[in-house]
């Protein structure tokens, strides 16, 4: 893996209790906070939606859009999956996720540990429509990405020996929190943390749950994040996917 400093920091006001906004989706909620002062990270070259397009005719809905996607670097000998995608009401990708390691588990009696990261790659993008009438959706921020990458990890999770009743229940109280929680990137359990991205150390917000840990920064043309569970997330680098490693990777299985 990815030789680091695996310094971290605790926020000033780490020992305080996280903020409760109201929890709603976060693309109707009002601009989340989002941490002042310089943006760490590389500059980043934003992949040609024509020319991906072109090279690869049956692609990843993602790779056609001009956005710096991201996944682990050449240090990860594991498995590279393809995940989800989120488009746009103009058909654009907001934001997807590029898979490592083990896949997601899809069978109730699949009780065995699984290692894997995802990384999440969401566009910066400004307010502008949404699919309903009169919707408006709000800018992404690094909360939405905190948000997403702490559902991410949320959805490899499914309680099945919860009864059946009660699983929507949880489900609603456990992504009630990843909200709440994705707002309060300067109190606990957030702290900070520095990792390697494109090569350049980067600072990252990073908590850790019973799920697994969520990691959140801000690029200078995207927001980064990753989630994952049986990895440690000091010994990750993260680097932009270029067109010669697409390759790599692999759609999951139906």
């Amino acid at each position: 893996m990815s030789a680091i400093s695996p310094s971290t920091e605790d926020f000033s006001n780490s020992s305080g209790p996280a903020s409760q906004p109201g929890s709603v989706p976060f693309d109707t909620r009002p601009s989340a906070h989002m941490f002042s002062g310089s943006v760490p990270g590389p500059t980043v070259a934003s992949i040609s939606a024509a020319a991906l397009a072109a090279a690869v005719p049956d692609a990843w809905d993602g790779q056609r859009a001009a956005v710096p996607w991201y996944g682990l670097d050449e240090a990860w000998g594991g498995a590279r999956w393809l995940g989800s995608i989120m488009l746009g009401p103009d058909g654009v990708a907001e934001y997807g996720t590029l898979g490592h390691g083990d896949h997601p588990a899809r069978r109730p009696d699949d009780v065995s540990p699984r290692r894997f990261c995802g990384v999440v790659t969401m566009a910066r993008l400004s307010r502008r429509p949404g699919r309903g009438q009169n919707t408006v959706l709000e800018p992404t921020t690094l909360s939405t990405l905190a948000a997403v990458a702490g559902l991410g990890l949320l959805s490899d999770d499914w309680p099945w020996t919860v009864d059946k009743a009660l699983r929507g229940d949880w489900l609603h109280q456990q992504t009630e929190l990843a909200y709440e929680v994705a707002e309060a990137l300067d109190d606990a359990p957030w702290r900070a943390v520095q990792l390697p991205v494109d090569g350049k150390p980067t600072r990252f917000r990073y908590r850790e749950s019973e799920y697994g840990w969520v990691l959140a920064a801000e690029l200078r043309e995207c927001w980064l994040g990753a989630y994952g569970r049986g990895v440690t997330a000091y010994g990750l680098g993260f680097g932009q996917v270029t067109l010669g490693a697409w390759d790599a990777y692999t759609a999951l299985p139906r």
